[in-house]
Parts: structure tokens; C-alpha cells; sequence
């Protein structure tokens, strides 16, 4: 039989476990993204959202949209190479660093060609998460999904 002492011991630990747990395995940046606007406008510029979902601060190093044949049109390379004659007109609504939980950022860029979706790579991150566009049917998200996966391997 277990007395009150043995009992406390036994949830301590437990409770240590969990932490450890969260601590070793919970280091992933958790946000969700959408290729669509947040806040729905007279707009003729694509947009995307993300949302943050960790505990911690968080932070987006790569974000922008994909392009019909695959491609990923990076908006931070953009706004670092484009002139002022290309037209993107990038617009960012809150902030990429330091997220917190459930902020929020909205990019909208007007990008030449058809976009099919978006992606975004957190700081802890190798590969990108990408959203789709409700229009872009099940075999052609895959032939994207591969076709940006396989080249990372590369």
C-alpha cells in the first residue's frame, strides 16, 4: 500500500517526465498557413497568412508563394533583388519575428503568372509547409509536393 510520501514522489515524476518530454521533442515551430486573404478586401494582389500555434516565440525565415510549374517566388528574396519598376507591391501585415501565440501576419504581393499556392519555412525548420489553393486538384499538389521535396534532397 502506498502512503501519502510515495504518492507525491510518483506524480513529481511523472510531471518530470512530461517536461523533459517537451522540452527534448516539443522544439519544432508549430504555425499554420493559408493561401488566402485574412481579411477578405477589394484586392487584386495574391495573399497568405500564418498563424502562430507554438508556446514560445517563433520566427518565419523564408515565406512567399508557388507558382503553377512549382517554382517557390520567395517574397524576403524579392523585396531584397526586385527594382522599383517591377511592380510587386508587397504589403506586410504584422510581423515575422518573435511570434507569439495565435498572431497573426498577412503578406499580399501581386506576383506575374498563376499562383497556385504558399509556403513558409520556421526558423527551426528544413523544409517548407505548404498551402494550396482550394482550385488546385489532389495530383497536381502531390507533382508539386514531390517536385519541391525532391529537389531539397538534391
Amino acid at each position: 500500500m502506498m502512503n501519502l510520501s510515495d504518492f507525491g514522489i510518483l506524480i513529481s515524476a511523472i510531471g518530470g517526465v512530461i517536461v523533459i518530454y517537451e522540452k527534448v521533442f516539443e522544439k519544432r515551430d508549430k504555425f499554420i498557413i493559408k493561401f488566402d486573404s485574412y481579411h477578405p478586401e477589394m484586392d487584386d494582389r495574391d495573399a497568405m497568412f500564418i498563424v502562430s500555434k507554438s508556446f514560445r516565440p517563433i520566427s518565419i525565415r523564408n515565406y512567399g508563394f508557388i507558382k503553377e510549374d512549382g517554382q517557390l517566388e520567395s517574397i524576403p528574396w524579392i523585396g531584397e533583388c526586385a527594382s522599383e519598376c517591377d511592380n510587386y507591391d508587397i504589403e506586410r501585415r504584422g510581423t515575422l519575428e518573435n511570434m507569439e501565440y495565435n498572431q497573426i501576419c498577412e503578406i499580399k504581393c501581386r506576383i506575374a503568372g498563376r499562383l497556385v499556392g504558399a509556403f513558409a519555412i520556421g526558423s527551426t525548420q528544413n523544409f517548407p509547409k505548404l498551402a494550396f489553393g482550394w482550385e488546385v486538384n489532389p495530383v497536381k499538389r502531390l507533382w508539386i509536393r514531390l517536385k519541391i521535396y525532391g529537389a531539397a534532397f538534391e
